[in-house]
């Protein structure tokens, strides 16, 4: 009888035990896939021309036990903030102008909050490029000698020009007028 007291009191300390305490998992974000614009923005690109005000994307997630969540977005101290999130839809907007050619990528920390946990996540943004850059000539400015006796159909000067952007936005032709 003194042995079914103690398992009886061993079994009712246990059941207080795990009914009291109630576990509390962290939230976390959807991982809606590679050409989504919901979830925690891993592998979210965006066009350089994209106009300032815009809604880029949406921070989404959950909370296993139901609470409210509240989306957060950091940069490195120093760095420029090109976002902005509405901590509780997640909607975030870009904030400033773009330039693929002076950052190619921007990285930038999502969160996720239920207001007892939180997780962070370091996410890089691809910024896409777009046919915005003149070409440029190189070893400027033309000035050329042609003699008189040159023949015709000879080579007599040889012209460079660069474009910054990628792609077929970066291809140049020359012609002549």
């Amino acid at each position: 009888m003194k042995k079914y007291k103690k398992m009886h009191g061993f079994l009712l300390l246990l059941l207080l035990h795990y009914s009291l305490g109630q576990s509390d998992y962290a939230p976390y974000f959807y991982d809606n896939g590679p050409s989504s614009t919901s979830g925690n923005m891993a592998l979210f690109s965006i066009s350089e021309d994209t106009p300032v005000g815009t809604q880029i994307y949406i921070l989404n997630g959950t909370d296993p036990e139901g609470d409210p969540v509240r989306y957060g977005l950091t940069f490195e101290k120093g760095s420029t903030e090109y976002f902005r999130v509405e901590t509780k839809s997640g909607n975030v907007t870009l904030i400033q102008e773009l330039d693929r050619e002076k950052q190619d990528e921007i990285s930038v920390t999502v969160s996720i909050t239920d207001g007892r946990n939180k997780v962070i996540e370091i996410v890089r943004v691809f910024v896409m490029d777009v046919n915005d850059e003149p070409p440029e000539f190189q070893n400027l400015p033309f000035i050329i000698d042609v003699p008189e006796d040159t023949a015709p159909g000879s080579s007599i000067y040889r012209v460079h020009a660069v474009d910054k952007d990628l792609g077929s936005g970066g291809s140049v032709s020359y012609y002549l007028q």
